[in-house]
This record gives C-alpha cells, sequence and structure tokens, in this order.
C-alpha cells in the first residue's frame, strides 16, 4: 500500500488571544467528537467497524447459502416425484403387458414377484366399479382411494406407506379390452435422495468461501479501523498542540477513502490558517487605526477644549458684567455665545466618552451607591433645563435602594435619560421612579412627550440615530442613547423602553442590587 507522510512543524510562536477565533471554532469542534468510533453521536449509534464488516459477511455468506440449498433442496424433491411418477408409469405399463399373455391364475403370483423386486404396490381393479381383484400390495392400498383412481390415468394418492405416485395400465385378454386395470404405486421417498449429499458440499463450500470472506473483511476493517483512529487521535491532538495557527497537520498515510478525507481535511485546515493569518494582519491594522485615533481624539480634544473653555470663561465674565453693564441686545448674544459653547463642548464630550467605551479604556470603579441620593441630585438639577414650560420634575418610588454600581456613571446614565424626557416633553411632568425587580434595581424616567415609534425604538440605542423630532430640531448627534446602554452593560445591567406615539415614554434600567457582606450592616 502506497503511503505518503505530510506532517509539517510546529515551532510558531502563538498569537494574541484575540486573534483565535477560527481555531477555536474548529478546535471547539473537534473537541466535541466521540473519542471511540462505536460510541453514540447525536446523529444515532454509531457501529464499530472491525467486528461489523466480518459479521456482515458471514452474515449475508450464510443467508445466500441457506437460499441456495432450500432451492436445491426444493428442485430435487420435485426431480424425485417426477422420477417416481415415470418408474409407476413403466411398471403398469411394462406388467399390464405381461399379464395379458398370461392365464388369470399366474398373475397375483407375477404382481407379488414384480413388487418386490421393485418396491411397488399392484393392485388389479375393475375400471368401472374401483373392486379389488387381485392385490399384491398386502392390504396396503386403501379401497377408497382405489375407486378415485379408477377414472384417472396418474397422480398422486396416499397409501399404507405414505405418499406415492401411481399409474394404471388396461388388460387384454386375447386382444381384447378385459375391463380390468392394473394400477401402479411407486412410493415418493420423504426427502430426496441426493439432499444430504448436496447439503454437505454446500456447508463445506459456505465455510470455505465465506471465512475466507470473513478473514479479508476483518483484514480490511481493522485498516481502515485503525486508520480512522490514527485520524481521529491526530485531529483530537490538534486541541492541544500549541502549533499556531491551527496545530499540526494530519499525516497522510494511505491513499483510499480514508486518505483523501485526510487530504481533504488537511486542505479545510489551510484554509482556516489563511483566515488566521488574514485576520491577524487586519487586526494589526485596526489595532493601529485604533491607536492613531485615540491619538487623533486626544490631540483634537485638547485643542478644541482649550479655546471653548476660554470662549465659556470669557462669556461668563461676561454675563456678570464686571466690565460694565450689558445692553439687553448683548447680554441676548453673550448668552448665544454661552449656550453655544457649552453644546459644543458636550457633543465633544460625548465623541470622547464613546470612543473610550468602544476601546475598552473606560474602567468603572464599583461601589455601593444609595440610588435615592443621585436620583435627587439629578431631579434638582435638571428642573433648571425645563425654562418656561409647564414642566414638573419629580421623583417618587422606594427609598433606601443600594446598587452595585459606579456613581459616577450612575449619575450619568440618569442624567441622559431625564434630560431626553425633559427635551421631548412640552407640557406635563417628568417622573423618576426607584422601584426593585428581583436581584436587580429599578431606575425608571417616564415623560409625557410625543412618545416613540416602533420604527425609531428599533433603532435609538444605535450610535449617531436619533428621532425623527430630534433630527428635525438638528440638535445633538445621536449618541446619548447609545452611551447610556454601553454602560447600563458595563454594569451587567438592563435597558429597555416602552413607547406609545402621543402618549409618552418610559425608559427602564436595571442595575445589579447591593448585597453587604456576612456579618456587615447593610
Amino acid at each position: 500500500m502506497l503511503r505518503v507522510d505530510s506532517s509539517h512543524g510546529s515551532g510558531a510562536p502563538p498569537s494574541p488571544p484575540q486573534a483565535h477565533f477560527a481555531t477555536s471554532s474548529v478546535q471547539v469542534a473537534i473537541s466535541s467528537f466521540p473519542p471511540h468510533a462505536g460510541r453514540a453521536g447525536r446523529a444515532g449509534r454509531v457501529w464499530p467497524l472491525l467486528p461489523l464488516a466480518p459479521a456482515i459477511v458471514i452474515l449475508v455468506g450464510l443467508t445466500v447459502a441457506m437460499a441456495i440449498g432450500l432451492f436445491g433442496v426444493s428442485n430435487l424433491a420435485t426431480a424425485s416425484d417426477d422420477h417416481a411418477a415415470a418408474r409407476a408409469e413403466l411398471l403398469a405399463t411394462t406388467l399390464a403387458a405381461r399379464l395379458s399373455r398370461l392365464p388369470n391364475a399366474e398373475w397375483l403370483e407375477v404382481m407379488q414377484l414384480a413388487g418386490r423386486k421393485t418396491g411397488a404396490e399392484l393392485v388389479v381393479i375393475s375400471s368401472n366399479g374401483g373392486n379389488i381383484l387381485f392385490d399384491a400390495s398386502l392390504g396396503m392400498a386403501d379401497r377408497a382411494a382405489l375407486k378415485r383412481v379408477a377414472s384417472v390415468s396418474s397422480g398422486e394418492t396416499l397409501t399404507g406407506l405414505g405418499r406415492a405416485r401411481f399409474a394404471r395400465a388396461p388388460l387384454f385378454v386375447r386382444g381384447l379390452m378385459s375391463g380390468q386395470v392394473l394400477v401402479a404405486f411407486v412410493r415418493e421417498p420423504s426427502a430426496p435422495e441426493a439432499a444430504p449429499a448436496l447439503l454437505r458440499a454446500l456447508i463445506a463450500l459456505t465455510t470455505l468461501l465465506v471465512g475466507v470472506a470473513a478473514g479479508v473483511a476483518y483484514a480490511v476493517g481493522r485498516d481502515a479501523n485503525r486508520d480512522v483512529e490514527f485520524v481521529g487521535e491526530r485531529v483530537r491532538g490538534m486541541v492541544h498542540v500549541r502549533s499556531e495557527p491551527t496545530g499540526e497537520a494530519v499525516p497522510v498515510r494511505t491513499m483510499d477513502e480514508v486518505g483523501a478525507l485526510t487530504v481533504a481535511f488537511n486542505a479545510l485546515v489551510d484554509r482556516f490558517a489563511a483566515a488566521q493569518s488574514s485576520y491577524t494582519s487586519d487586526l494589526g491594522r485596526v489595532r493601529a487605526a485604533d491607536r492613531d485615533r485615540a491619538a487623533f481624539l486626544a490631540a483634537v480634544s485638547h485643542e478644541l477644549r482649550s479655546p471653548l473653555n476660554a470662549i465659556l470663561g470669557f462669556a461668563d465674565i461676561l454675563m456678570t458684567e464686571v466690565d460694565g453693564p450689558l445692553s439687553a441686545e448683548a447680554r441676548e448674544e453673550v448668552e448665544q455665545i454661552r449656550g453655544s459653547g457649552k453644546h459644543l463642548l458636550d457633543l465633544i464630550n460625548d465623541i470622547l466618552e464613546l470612543s473610550a467605551l468602544e476601546s475598552g479604556q473606560l474602567k468603572l470603579s464599583r461601589t455601593r451607591v444609595d440610588l435615592a441620593a443621585v436620583a435627587h441630585d439629578v431631579v434638582r438639577e435638571a428642573a433648571g433645563l425645563v425654562g418656561t414650560r409647564p414642566v414638573v420634575v419629580r421623583l417618587e418610588g422606594e427609598v433606601g435602594i443600594q446598587a452595585l454600581a459606579d456613581a459616577k456613571r450612575v449619575r450619568q446614565i440618569l442624567t441622559n435619560l431625564v434630560g431626553n424626557a425633559i427635551k421631548f416633553t412640552q407640557r406635563g411632568e417628568v417622573v423618576v421612579g426607584l422601584g426593585r425587580e428581583g436581584p436587580f434595581a429599578r431606575l425608571s424616567v417616564s415623560d409625557t412627550g410625543q412618545g416613540i415609534s416602533p420604527q425609531e425604538r428599533a433603532v435609538i440605542f444605535e450610535e449617531y440615530k436619533q428621532t425623527k423630532e430630534e433630527r428635525s430640531r438638528r440638535r445633538g448627534t445621536g449618541l446619548g442613547l447609545a452611551i447610556t446602554r454601553q454602560l447600563v452593560l458595563m454594569h451587567r445591567g438592563r435597558i429597555r423602553v416602552d413607547s406609545d406615539l402621543g402618549r409618552g415614554s418610559t425608559f427602564e434600567v436595571l442595575l445589579p442590587m447591593w448585597v453587604a457582606p456576612a456579618g456587615e450592616a447593610p
């Protein structure tokens, strides 16, 4: 058998953990294979090849031999019956011709002599009534059967010795029919005479052929089983071999179906290796781009924040009228400068915040947080955002709820939600609620604004997505809710929204409850 070894080296250094997506998926799939081919899999019971192949050969061989034996014995039985019928007809015809030349007194003696030599039963009966005239069967002939066979020339019947073939021939006296009939009964053998010899020969031939075939099947099955076990062990070993990126290739030991499967598997592994290499290269470029973007954002934030802070600072000084009183028109213009600068600073902060979240630079400092205290501060500060609109901002719910969270980020989450609610509520109220839901502390912000359509609810938590009303006002970047969702997920919490057009919206945030350690007062 032709054997080829296509193994490769295993000295490549390991790649970063993030670059293992293709290899890990292959290795997880490989590790889920059963270690032995005979174990049951998800698709059903898997039968072992080694004992199954010889067993199938033996079973098929025995079935074929049994079918051949039954067919042969059946043909021998048919031939034996035909032979008995021919003997009966020959005996009846021959003996009738001889008796026709002898006197009636000698018929019985001749018939008895012929019966002893041939083993047949001979009876002379009347052709019209079936009465026995001469009986050389020693009473073995059935008288009722004789009446039935008187009207037929040959056939099969039962006698005292069992099944028998019969034939009849008319008797003549001086060339004229005497009205008497000679009936010869020849017993049919219970089993064909050649059947034992046939069965012995068939058993010997079957044993020889089935034995050779089973041996060949066992040898082929053993080799195939060894090849399959070898490939399976090498494939499972790829999970543990640290030769990056995809482990050692499986050696191709045979050029049969198992070898073709091994070649195909190695080709698949090579494709994963190429994908792994491409992914690693792309990942390096992405990381470099992330570093460049972070550096660019840091530089831009510094360059933008410095003049913005100076603008806001001078605007605040002008508003205090330190350098002299301002006219109404000048005050309005300074207020516009101050508001636009504050809005621009908020946009820059949102972009930098999202960048920090996406790059993983933002870290949480989770401690025990009194949600009521945080909510009270947010509600008090948010009251100034209402302006002259008939909108009430109030706090309700359970007091004393504590969460395991970052207080600064919880305040940011609640501030974003309350600010959005106030921005889209022209009249009515904005209610901040506190409660519990299983192992979570619940923060809710409800408003009586215009509400959000189902289509917009599906995208409001995505980056740079805004509602139709917000887009019409051309305010914001669409990052507030995206940042809020990211912060909630970082706390291993949940955020959801329930809204109907014309009836307002309710945003709910679930944060893990604070659980006091054993022995510590809550």
